[in-house]
């Protein structure tokens, strides 16, 4: 009786230490699927933020870029305008050809007469002579031409660039048309028309960039202009942010906006929303293996499943943390270029500052000496020196503008040299002299130290002597009246070194690691009056770097600036 009592005791001692066992192994494995759901919901909610991050980031690069791309040709077009107030035929078709040429992404040029009449363009195959904006028809499009001629009549009489939506092109596509005035005084003399083709902006910025998504530009109206899945035609409506694809996939899109003078676009940059978590499946894959196998070993050993949910939580840990910092990487690269972007955004908002002042400066002075000669008792002392002011603020304008095409022409990579083997002598003789007049009205004076067996070099002779004109200038400019300007050459082994040197106002130590920057000025008390692009060293930077050589500077304030050039010397 006692040994049956005992073995119902045993058994029921068992009963209650499996279903002990079973409650323990069920709560393990509720915990576990638990924290596993949740562990998920939290990985997939940081990776999705992070993954819109990225996508927003990009649309952002992509609209910086166009934005800059737009409002950079509007400028030289606005440029271009101010030349030819009261140019010839001949020289309005050369300003075109030389803008044309020596830039990128502008279709066609075209001047149309105070009569709404195409009469110049180039180049010429992309240019519709005789087109007249009230007679020319459309029967295919009745919106265009209302545009086009409300467009025209506003800039005739606002005397303001003005950009029209882009509209159909008579060769096929779509096109932004930008619209500047010709006056010259009081009379309206015409209007430049550039078309910039919607296929261009897109291949530069958006069908070559190898983007990871699908991009769309959508302009103010809602019109698409661009899809680079090609699922939308160009010039149909644009659907809601959010929509299904093939009916069962949602899309997330980021959106930034492209600032254009009168014109609001937008970059989209879409994504499935799969796409995001196709990011963490491996954690998933990982996290449900671990789930799987630790009901197993639960089922055999809590204390196996002890050291198994320790292994495993340690493998997920290892594989989220991989696959944070590879997003995180990737965010921190975007987030770099974002920010290089700003400071180029910033650079032309001062270029744009200061060219607008550039341009305002002498177009002051021209005007008020020209009033002046039209009064016809001026005295002929008078009269001489007004026209003198006329030609050095014409030089001024000129010199504006060829540093802004050699620099765009430089970054291009379109600039073409024409090597020769030259000698520096000749060279640093040649800018002298055509430079020696001004330093002679500010009593500078200009001393040069070239040995006479000084070797030749392999160089394009125009574009070096418009490398020392450049520098010499800069010294007239920062030398007080009666200071020194001094050039020194020296010979070693495998190059020469020239040396500009004056005893000029000098540059802080903390600024002259970047006078060599496009539009770049030093602003202090001792240089913020003298002006200037801020483009002649950046010219000069470019054209020896090209010639296999570089350019340095050492200065300090007061005590004047030297700039040291470096040439390869001829090789035998």
């Amino acid at each position: 009786m006692k040994s049956l009592n005992a073995r119902k005791t045993r058994i029921q001692k068992t009963k209650r230490n499996w279903l002990m066992v079973l409650i323990i192994c069920v709560l393990s494995v509720t915990v576990i699927v638990f924290l596993g759901i949740r562990s998920n919901d939290e990985i997939h909610n940081i990776t999705q933020k992070q993954f819109s991050e990225r996508q927003l980031l990009l649309s952002k690069q992509i609209s910086s870029g166009i934005n800059g791309f737009l409002n950079e040709k509007t400028t030289i077009i606005e440029i271009t305008a101010l030349h030819i107030s009261d140019a010839s035929p001949d020289t309005i078709l050369t300003e075109f050809a030389n803008v044309y040429n020596h830039t990128s992404g502008i279709y066609v040029f075209e001047f149309i007469n105070e009569s709404g009449i195409v009469t110049m363009g180039y180049p010429r195959e992309n240019t519709p002579f005789g087109y007249d904006l009230y007679k020319f028809k459309r029967p295919e499009d009745n919106e265009t031409e209302p545009v086009l001629i409300n467009t025209f009549e506003w800039v005739r009489d606002n005397k303001k660039t003005n950009i029209t939506r882009p509209v159909h092109l008579l060769e096929g596509g779509l096109g932004a048309f930008i619209w500047t005035p010709v006056y010259k005084g009081d009379t309206f003399k015409g209007e430049i028309l550039a078309i910039l083709t919607i296929s261009d902006v897109s291949n530069k910025f958006l069908k070559n960039y190898n983007l990871p998504w699908e991009a769309l530009m959508i302009d103010d109206r809602g019109d698409i202009l661009y899809d680079s899945s090609h699922r939308y035609k160009e010039g149909t409506k644009y659907p809601n942010a959010y929509f299904e694809n093939n009916g069962n996939e949602t899309e997330l899109i980021a959106y930034s906006p492209i600032t254009w003078r009168n014109q609001n676009w937008s970059i989209a940059v879409i994504s499935p929303a799969s796409e995001a978590d196709s990011l963490i499946n491996s954690v998933y894959v990982k996290q449900n293996q671990f789930i799987r196998v630790a009901v197993g070993f639960i089922i055999l050993s809590s204390f196996s499943i002890i050291l198994l949910l320790f292994g495993w939580n340690k493998s997920l840990e290892l594989e989220v943390a991989k696959k944070t910092n590879e997003l995180n990487e990737s965010n921190r690269l975007l987030q770099d270029a974002n920010e290089k972007l700003k400071i180029i955004d910033k650079l032309k908002s001062d270029f744009l500052s200061m060219v607008s002042h550039e341009l305002k400066t002498p177009l002051t002075a021209m005007k008020v000496s020209s009033e002046i000669l039209l009064e016809n008792d001026s005295k002929p002392g008078t009269r001489e020196e007004l026209l003198q002011i006329l030609i050095r603020n014409i030089d001024r304008l000129t010199r504006l503008v060829n540093n802004l095409l050699d620099i765009s022409i430089i970054e291009s990579g379109k600039q073409k040299y024409s090597m020769e083997i030259v000698d520096l002598n000749d060279i640093i003789d040649t800018a002298v002299g055509t430079i020696r007049s001004q330093y002679e009205k500010k009593r500078l004076k200009i001393t040069t130290d070239i040995p006479e067996d000084l070797p030749k070099i392999n160089a394009d002779k125009d574009k070096i002597i418009q490398v020392f004109i450049n520098l010499l200038s800069n010294a007239l400019k920062f030398t007080h009246e009666g200071g020194n300007v001094g050039i020194r050459a020296f010979e070693f082994e495998n190059y020469i070194e020239v040396q500009v040197k004056d005893d000029g106002v000098g540059i802080p130590p903390d600024k002259i690691h970047k006078i060599f920057d496009k539009f770049y000025q030093v602003d202090n008390n001792s240089t913020h009056s003298y002006g200037g692009a801020g483009l002649g060293l950046a010219v000069i930077k470019a054209i020896m770097e090209d010639h296999g050589g570089f350019i340095r500077a050492e200065s300090s304030p007061s005590k004047g600036s030297v700039f040291i050039l470096t040439f390869n010397k001829l090789k035998l």
